[in-house]
């Protein structure tokens, strides 16, 4: 992301919010601090090659499922189920890649999240960012923030989960 840096501000820089604590953001800082040096901040390539391939597996694990055994009751379910499971992971997969937080260079990411929500989510990389910029820029402001405008479709609670 270092192509996107524009700068930081000095610790003697003032800040834009009047009600921000010092010890508190001092605190963080050296909380992040202890993270970095602990390593925590860098992905397991290992561990996303293997949660590539796990979700490839169910995903063949599911089409094989039908070719094998048909389209009866039970097959059925159990496809559902797999290709449900391979959806979901594959969403917080490409979400990772969307961020550009998996590989040191962004063109490996933006490789890997073309081909994760293009071809197994079947959706277009630029519709994840440009919706997901929108949640960035207002999180969970109710009629900006397009996850949450989603909700009255899912939920049947109103305004009760909003945050207006």
């Amino acid at each position: 992301m270092n192509s996107l840096l524009i700068g930081e501000l000095s610790p003697e820089q003032p800040s834009f919010e009047p009600t921000k604590n010092k010890e508190l953001t001092d605190e963080f800082r050296e909380l992040r601090a202890t993270v970095e040096q602990m390593g925590l901040m860098k992905a397991n390539h290992v561990f996303f090659l293997l949660y590539l391939l796990h979700i490839l597996l169910l995903d063949v694990a599911a089409w094989l499922t039908l070719w094998v055994f048909g389209t009866s009751f039970v097959p059925f379910v159990l496809c559902a189920v797999l290709l449900s499971t391979v959806q979901a992971q594959a969403g917080w997969l490409q979400h990772d890649f969307g961020h550009l937080s998996v590989f040191s260079t962004s063109r490996w990411n933006h490789m890997l999240h073309h081909f994760v929500i293009g071809h197994l989510k079947g959706a277009p990389a630029s519709w994840w960012n440009h919706m997901h910029f929108q949640h960035h820029a207002k999180p969970n402001c109710f009629r900006k923030d397009p996850d949450i405008n989603m909700h009255p479709f899912f939920f049947a609670l109103g305004k009760i989960l909003s945050v207006e």
